[in-house]
């Protein structure tokens, strides 16, 4: 498969969407125009507030827990470090604000997508996955970290 074709767009060939379509050329043009019926923009809208939902859950669980780590001078046997809350929250919070970033991107993508009535798929195969590793790769770093506070507060 070539990655540019026939002036489509990097994105066009990624996503298969526009106008570079797996098999399009065999396809028949169509004479009806394309009925875009009302549940397919709440879709679109629920969609969207789903992954809102879920990075601002992100962003307050990152938050909350900053807030309620204080240092207060003492030593303490077990638990994390201040360094652990500041690494988790450093991490979360990044996250959350690209998960919401991807979130309006696609968003508005698919919308102006419906609104001109095109035909193609309205799926991304690549953010969702990039954003699951993103995440797990962060929490992975988050969980060592704590490990290593644990044992190290624990002698």
């Amino acid at each position: 498969m070539p990655l540019l074709q026939g002036g489509s767009t990097l994105t066009d060939a990624l996503f298969g969407t526009r106008t570079h379509t797996e098999g399009a050329q065999y396809q028949k043009p169509r004479k009806i125009p394309l009925r875009i019926e009302p549940k397919t923009y709440f879709a679109n809208e629920r969609t969207f507030l789903a992954w809102l939902g879920m990075a601002t859950t992100l962003g307050t669980v990152s938050t909350a827990i900053a807030g309620f780590s204080v240092e207060d001078g003492r030593e303490r046997k077990g638990g994390i470090s201040q360094g652990t809350v500041e690494l988790i929250t450093l991490t979360l919070l990044p996250v959350s604000v690209a998960m919401i970033a991807y979130a309006l991107f696609t968003f508005y993508w698919r919308s102006e997508f419906i609104r001109r009535k095109q035909v193609g798929f309205f799926d991304d195969k690549v953010g969702p996955v990039t954003l699951a590793v993103i995440v797990m790769a962060s929490l992975a770093m988050i969980m060592l970290a704590a490990i290593k506070d644990l044992i190290v507060n624990h002698k």
